[in-house]
């Protein structure tokens, strides 16, 4: 088997057939699509099992533990493909991409895993004007460029349609982070840049579909996004720091993002009580990060005085003078 296409679904009723044609549509020779339901309730599962009965290539996996984590890495266990290629149900491929990210791996065997470019649009290909700005070219840069490059802002990010990977290198970084409620894809991709051979193929390989229905728009919605980033910090990068070499310039991001969401997550915690216990917390889930004396006394008196002013000072002055002038 060539390529193993893997595709969660939570109450995707409405995206199944379009998300099925969206690989047909790619004219792969050698593939299999491995849908997993993850406890959806609406007509996911017989819109699955009505495409398993046409095509032999379809299969449906069932995931209980809820979360898109559990619900990729259960796919990747079952890929027979030699490379997998991790799709949202939601999203649409441009045509003859996983064509092209094919011939990168096939061309370059020591290329573990290589990653395009995204279009955002609440709309789907057919009425969204494709970006003109592609050039095809195959670019490599030598591992840690693309981890650090995506850890230093969530802007350089793409999502999962946007990689291909070669199965096996799933046992040399693991999988997705099922700790982490969103933003998985992002841990595994960072992880992926900092120790892995990552081309680059300047292309458009999907479009990534803007809905109110999406969990990450619900999220955004109804959640304060820095709780969730917090959680990637500390049990995803913070981590990998303590167990491998890392460059300073990731270390220089870890700190700055780990000491200056303390002082988020302090603001956004309601209650004087309340934001003692928080700050203890994130003292315990820090280790082996020294906070240095200066910000742990001011990230007291923001637990005071949590004004925005105060926390504006210790987020744009404090924490970046300490990262530019004493992490080595």
């Amino acid at each position: 088997m060539q390529l193993s296409v893997v595709i969660p679904v939570y109450n995707g009723a409405d995206f199944i057939t379009k998300s099925y044609h969206s690989i047909l549509n790619q004219q792969l020779e050698d593939f299999e699509i491995l849908y997993v339901d993850n406890n959806s309730a609406d007509a996911s599962v017989e819109c699955i099992e009505k495409l398993c009965l046409k095509d032999s290539r379809v299969q449906l996996l069932k995931q209980p533990k809820q979360g898109a984590a559990p619900a990729r890495n259960l796919g990747i266990e079952k890929a027979t493909g030699k490379y997998v290629y991790v799709f949202d149900v939601d999203d649409e491929i441009y045509p003859g991409a996983l064509h092209k990210m094919i011939a990168v791996l096939e061309d370059n065997p020591e290329v573990e895993a290589v990653f395009g470019k995204m279009v955002k649009s609440y709309k789907g290909i057919a009425e969204t004007l494709k970006p003109t700005d592609e050039t095809n070219k195959v670019i490599f840069k030598e591992k840690p460029y693309w981890g650090v490059h995506w850890f230093s802002s969530l802007k350089n990010v793409v999502g999962p349609p946007a990689f291909l990977y070669r199965k096996e290198v799933f046992e040399k970084i693991g999988v997705y982070n099922e700790d982490l409620r969103i933003g998985q894809d992002t841990a595994l991709d960072i992880k992926l840049g900092m120790t892995s051979n990552v081309a680059f193929l300047d292309t458009y390989v999907y479009l990534y579909f803007k809905h109110q229905g999406s969990t990450i728009q619900q999220t955004k919605r109804n959640e304060n996004m820095i709780f969730y980033t917090w959680v990637r910090l500390v049990k995803e990068h913070l981590p990998f720091y303590t167990i491998h070499k890392t460059p300073i310039e990731f270390n220089k991001i870890l700190v700055g993002q780990i000491y200056s969401s303390m002082g988020k997550l302090i603001f956004y915690t309601k209650g004087f009580s309340e934001r003692i216990t928080k700050y203890k917390e994130i003292m315990l889930e820090i280790k082996p990060l020294m906070l240095p004396l200066y910000l742990r006394i001011y990230l007291w008196l923001l637990i005071l005085f949590p004004f925005s002013y105060v926390l504006k000072f210790y987020v744009y002055y404090l924490v970046p003078f300490y990262r530019n002038n004493f992490i080595k």
